[in-house]
Formats: C-alpha cells, structure tokens, sequence
C-alpha cells in the first residue's frame, strides 16, 4: 500500500471504489488527516471516491497512521471505531457516513491493498 492520504493513495481509492454499486445521495466532501500535518480532501458522489477535492470540507477525520495500517490489513472498522468513539470526526454526519460505508467495503479495502 502506498503512504495513506498521499495523491497516489487517494488515485487507489478512486479505482477502487469505483466498482462500488452506486448510492444516490451517499455524497459529501471529506478531510481525512492523520496527525495535525498530513491530509487530504475527497469528494465522494453516489458512494464513489471520485478523486481529491479544494472544495470546503464538511466533516473532518482524524486517524492516526496505525489506524490507517490496521485498516488496510482488515483489523480496524472505522463505523465499529466511530461508534466506540476511538474515531473522532468534526461536523456533518451525511459525509461523514458516505465515507464509512466506503471504508467499510471491504473489496474497497481489497483492492486498495
């Protein structure tokens, strides 16, 4: 896997959410960050990550980097983390659960790996 939240890793997720079955509705604006220096937004539309975003982001993220690693290898649920409150997201909750039900996909996170 490449550095999470690089350009590179955002392109993976691109492809591969895009075989996800289409949600009408599932959409938001989204900053992952881990840390207070690393980050990116992403536009999700329909439960698809269609790429890197400068629109204003809706909800922010925060993960820490093993979070991200255990996430890849398939041993960390970020609704399971959310609902434990290991995950801390700042704002809307419609973007917020756009972006759950992606990483949740676990042939999302095949793929990405």
């Amino acid at each position: 896997m490449t550095a999470p939240l690089s350009a590179e890793w955002v392109t993976s997720l691109v492809e591969a959410s895009s075989q996800r079955t289409m949600v009408a509705g599932l959409d938001g604006v989204i900053e992952l960050t881990i840390g207070k220096t690393t980050s990116t937004t992403v536009e999700i539309i329909d439960g698809r990550v269609v790429g890197e975003s400068d629109k204003a982001a809706e909800v922010q993220v925060p993960f820490t980097k093993k979070q991200l690693e255990a996430w890849a290898e398939g041993q960390f649920g970020p609704s399971v983390a959310f609902m434990k409150g290991d995950l801390k997201p700042v704002g809307a909750t419609g973007p917020l659960l756009a972006l759950l039900a992606v990483l949740d996909d676990d042939d999302v996170r095949a793929r990405l790996s």
